[in-house]
């Protein structure tokens, strides 16, 4: 018994040591986690150097948005360049498909808050964003942005870009020449069209969806043009002449790499959305504007001659009204040019590869709407700025010529339509500097070697005749700028960069000569 006693006594003795440690180990204060391995820092994107190597671009700094990295990419592509703020402000925009935005990253803190921005309130953006960078090639690369320390805007997405945008200096104040012809360039991406527009020019509302309501209808198609009957045929822009296989300026002609030497001389644009593809994608394919006999170099550029945000006025009109900077350079071939308006076969011919719209531009008629207004959404409210003073033809008092072969008499008296349609087809006259959606691939890049001020779309309309395009005007939608130009209203350093870009542009029109043997055109 008393060894069961001590047994029992031994189990009750046990039992309390266990007790005590369960009530001492609930009392210790519950073990640390390991401390987190540091974030590891992301890597800085790498840069290519463009043609003359003065600039270095960041491709898809964001990253490429999961939609466009696999089938079906987008059919329609905004497609913008400006400095931050002007970005920003683009970026704001009523758009609401993809976009693609080539940044000049100066000022560099606009820069670094445009990226911090897009790390936070705006994070929402990416999905359908590419965001390239372009930067001087010995800048440091763009600092990527981290979403944990992006600021917060009491006014979210919209209120942080509207800041931006505000605090953006003048581009003819950044000290270094703007190379606005890389940026379109570089921004230059989609599947089957591009809308090029600078970043201060807004497309019409509704334009996406129309556009691509006659893509599926087969509304581009020639065939189909003026609103399937709406019109009288007469009123289609010459619609027989552009079914007229017989016509001259042969397309097959125009398209033959071997003819033209398009991939030797000019290097066509290829598949836009690889980088490897031509080491620096966007058509980075001119002559080294360093290198150009008897023009100044880039870097021989005072610092102060300014930007032109990218828009290409070649010259305040004087009192004959023909644009300062211009009076030598019309061809008087340009407007009497017989093939003009002529129909290359490959449009029409069903037996041709390529889709009936393969060489067609789809102009996008411009204004410019008083400082102060809301701009307008539909052609009816433009009609009615226009009417009232409000807005008018863009560049109406500085370069009427600029804008005049879109034929904007014949545009304001067709009614409003109920959808988007192809009005009529247009000649191509110099000095025309339009806003068009394009096909994506097969069109002539921006040259390159065109800085700052003066000739930079101008150069590639030049081309885009030569080459065998055809411009059809749309009705129905159209862009704007916010606010008039008017005379006096430009920088300083202005007349330079027009003289700079006029000598370039006589040289550029002669290599088109040599780039086109066998186009009857002439620019």
């Amino acid at each position: 018994m008393g060894r069961g006693w001590f047994l029992g006594g031994c189990a009750w003795l046990l039992g309390g040591l266990a007790l005590l440690q369960t009530l001492y180990l609930r009392a210790l204060p519950p073990p640390r986690p390991p401390p987190a391995a540091p974030p590891r820092p992301r890597r800085p994107p790498r840069g290519v150097l463009d043609a003359s190597g003065t600039f270095r671009v960041y491709w898809d700094v964001l990253g490429a948005p999961p939609g466009w990295a696999r089938a079906p990419r987008p059919e329609l592509v905004l497609a913008t360049h400006g400095s931050p703020g002007r970005a920003a402000a683009a970026l704001g925009g009523p758009w609401g498909g993809p976009l693609s935005v080539a940044v000049f990253g100066v000022p560099r803190e606009g820069l670094e808050e445009l990226m911090a921005i897009l790390g936070g309130p705006c994070r929402g953006l990416r999905g359908r964003l590419r965001l390239h960078v372009v930067l001087g090639a010995a800048e440091p690369p763009p600092k990527m942005p981290d979403s944990l320390r992006a600021p917060q805007n009491s006014g979210g997405c919209r209120g942080a870009l509207e800041g931006l945008a505000a605090a953006d200096p003048p581009s003819y104040s950044l000290g270094v020449p703007y190379p606005g012809n890389l940026l379109r360039n570089v921004a230059w991406e989609g599947a089957r069209f591009v809308l090029m527009v600078d970043a201060d020019v807004v497309p019409s509302s509704g334009l996406r969806e129309g556009f691509l309501e006659l893509l599926r209808d087969g509304g581009l198609h020639p065939k189909n043009w003026g609103g399937r009957g709406e019109l009288n045929p007469k009123d289609w822009g010459g619609h027989g002449e552009m079914e007229d296989p017989k016509a001259p300026g042969a397309q097959r002609d125009l398209g033959n790499p071997k003819t033209l030497n398009i991939q030797g001389s000019l290097g066509f644009r290829g598949d836009l959305g690889d980088p490897k593809s031509v080491g620096s994608p966007g058509g980075l394919r001119v002559t080294n504007a360093l290198e150009v006999p008897g023009v100044p170099k880039v870097l021989e550029i005072p610092k102060n001659l300014g930007g032109s945000n990218g828009l290409s006025d070649p010259g305040v009109p004087d009192a004959g009204g023909v644009p300062k900077g211009l009076q030598d350079l019309s061809d008087p071939n340009g407007v009497s040019d017989p093939n003009g308006v002529s129909d290359p076969n490959g449009v029409s011919d069903p037996r041709s590869p390529e889709p009936p719209w393969a060489r067609l531009l789809f102009v996008l008629p411009a204004f410019e709407v008083r400082s102060g207004l809301r701009l307008p959404g539909t052609k009816a409210e433009l009609l009615r700025f226009w009417g009232a003073g409000d807005a008018r033809p863009f560049y109406g008092t500085l370069c009427p010529r600029c804008q005049a072969p879109t034929d904007f008499g014949r545009w304001r008296a067709l009614p409003p339509p109920p959808r988007l349609r192809v009005a009529y087809e247009v000649p191509w006259r110099d000095p025309w500097e339009p806003f068009f959606v394009a096909p994506a691939r097969g069109v002539p890049p921006f040259d390159e070697r065109f800085l700052q001020y003066g000739f930079n779309r101008i150069s590639q309309a030049c081309e885009l005749h030569m080459a065998g395009f055809r411009f059809a005007v749309l009705d129905g939608a159209f862009v704007t700028h916010r606010g008039f130009k008017e005379p006096g209203g430009f920088h300083g350093g202005r007349e330079a960069e027009l003289g700079f870009n006029r000598r370039l542009f006589r040289r550029f029109r002669e290599e088109l000569r040599l780039r086109y043997p066998g186009s009857a055109r002439r620019c």
